[in-house]
């Protein structure tokens, strides 16, 4: 027993030595992760941002090294196990991929295999089993880091896709009641096409005959020309409907500023929404320069507020606008 105690108190003031150059250690294995060309993510995050969980990391290490956790014998806190975990889960967040993240591990471990080196260089009379004890647990420590943020990683992978199956499911749904509707708008379309036919029917044959009195007359002449704009005015509709679904939709591309009209309809709604007793904001870049067709993303975004609003019983609605990146292009989103 007494051979071991000179081993665990040198393993503490290794312990020790590693808690006073923590920052050094976070310095390091950021220069050495802003070096790596494939994760060029570190560079944009602030210090505290890109340490995140890592410093509680590197302190349940140097604690494991004490005696009073009998060395790196010892099974590895769970606190290390939940701030590896966090790690993964606040670099998804922040848009690393699996592949980032496990190489971003891989810095770090080599920058603390270099710190064990110096540390061994400076101690040469150190017992002969405080190194190769010490590297174990920095072994076990990585490992466990890795393990732990790539389960991570896959649950929120796994949780995601989830969502994303949900979301196509009520896709799906939302697209057979277009077809529903759809086909009812057609349905009413005919009968009304069938009913404003019959009216202009009925009042020619009234004044083809030649005795009909002049009031009579002139009630049923107006009778034709009310039916005949009601045809036109259904027949520019079905044209329009049938341009939309043969997908001929005329648009009009040209650069204007999406923050602005959605701005200035949000601003022309706030009484519709005042008077369904809901709020209504808007939230987004002051400017938004885009391409494409302004009068028709207007009157999307129109019809999507006036059926939020119609459809909300409490509370309110936020509409929000921002510019992103996505599969190599640049996009906005609503």
């Amino acid at each position: 027993m007494n051979d071991t105690r000179p081993a665990e108190a040198q393993l503490a003031s290794l312990g020790t030595h590693l808690t006073t150059r923590r920052k050094a250690i976070l310095k390091a294995w950021r220069e050495s992760v802003e070096s790596d060309p494939e994760l060029a993510n570190a560079s944009t995050l602030a210090r505290s941002r890109f340490n995140d969980h890592i410093p509680q990391v590197l302190d349940a290490f140097a604690d494991g090294l004490s005696p009073g956790r009998r060395g790196a014998r010892a099974a590895m806190p769970e606190k290390l196990k939940e701030d590896a975990g966090r790690h993964g889960l606040h670099r998804w967040q922040q848009g690393y991929d699996q592949r980032q993240v496990m190489r971003e591990w891989g810095h770090l471990h080599v920058c603390l295999v270099d710190e064990l080196e110096n540390y061994g260089l400076a101690h040469p009379a150190a017992e002969p089993s405080v190194m190769p004890t010490a590297r174990r647990a920095l072994a076990r420590l990585c490992s466990e880091g890795v393990c732990e943020s790539a389960s991570q990683y896959a649950y929120l992978q796994q949780t995601e896709a989830a969502g994303r199956l949900r979301d196509l499911e009520g896709a799906l749904m939302q697209l057979h009641e277009l077809e529903h509707q759809r086909a009812e708008f057609w349905r009413e379309a005919a009968h009304d096409l069938r009913g404003s036919l019959g009216v202009v029917n009925g009042a020619t044959v009234v004044l083809n005959q030649g005795d009909v009195p002049e009031p009579q007359r002139a009630r049923f002449l107006t009778m034709l020309q009310q039916g005949v704009s009601s045809l036109q005015a259904l027949l520019d509709d079905l044209m329009d409907l049938a341009r939309l679904d043969a997908g001929q939709e005329r648009r009009n591309l040209e650069r204007f500023d999406a923050a602005a009209v959605i701005t200035e309809l949000c601003a022309g709604l706030q009484p519709v929404a005042d008077e369904y007793g809901l709020f209504l904001q808007a939230e987004g870049p002051t400017t938004l320069p885009v391409e494409g067709d302004s009068i028709k993303t207007r009157r999307i975004v129109q019809n999507l507020l006036l059926n939020a609003l119609r459809y909300t019983d409490r509370g309110g609605v936020t509409v929000s606008w921002a510019e992103r990146r996505m599969y190599g292009t640049d996009q906005w989103i609503l």
